[in-house]
């Protein structure tokens, strides 16, 4: 079988989402548009706006329990993954088709700006694994969001600001500016 992966630049939409798919399991969930700018022939410097494409986005533990902390609407991302094109059913019984990538990858786009990079120390409970923990089994129903970018546990929402261990050669992981 072959997969179709792709790159995409573009803006998220809103927020990421957090869902719960039907094992049980939460996932990420954003939507991107992608607009290609193109050179104006006969005029230097200038270009106009292509048509807009608009992707939705699946990112599942570590990478979805990751960018829900770190992406917010309106910035410009990079995805790479796997390209799914469905079809379904409206209402009104005609049909739509939607255009989704199960991402393997993701970051912010710096030709639009800097970032700071941060390890995440890895929780310690569960199987380790951020994504298999990071929801007890309470909160939105299978494929919803519950709308407060949250994976359920406040405890386990702010693993990102826990208290760090600290190698007493290097130092913390992250310092603070100094005030």
């Amino acid at each position: 079988m072959q997969d179709t992966t792709v790159t995409v630049h573009g803006r998220l939409v809103a927020d990421p989402e957090i869902c719960v798919g039907k094992s049980g399991q939460p996932y990420a969930r954003f939507r991107i548009a992608s607009t290609p700018r193109r050179p104006v022939q006969g005029q230097p410097g200038a270009y106009e706006d292509g048509d807009t494409a608009f992707f939705t986005v699946y990112a599942f533990r570590n990478l979805g329990a990751n960018l829900v902390k770190s992406f917010r609407r309106g910035e410009p991302v990079i995805v790479h993954g796997r390209l799914r094109v469905r079809e379904y059913q409206r209402d009104d019984k005609s049909y739509g088709t939607s255009v989704n990538i199960d991402a393997s990858g993701a970051g912010h786009d710096l030709s639009w700006g800097q970032a700071v990079y941060e390890k995440v120390v890895k929780p310690s409970y569960g199987t380790g694994d951020r994504m298999d923990d990071a929801f007890d089994g309470e909160g939105p129903a299978e494929g919803q969001s519950d709308g407060s970018g949250s994976f359920g546990d406040p405890q386990r929402d702010d693993y990102l600001l826990a208290e760090r261990p600290t190698d007493a050669s290097t130092g913390p992981l992250v310092e603070e500016p100094a005030a």
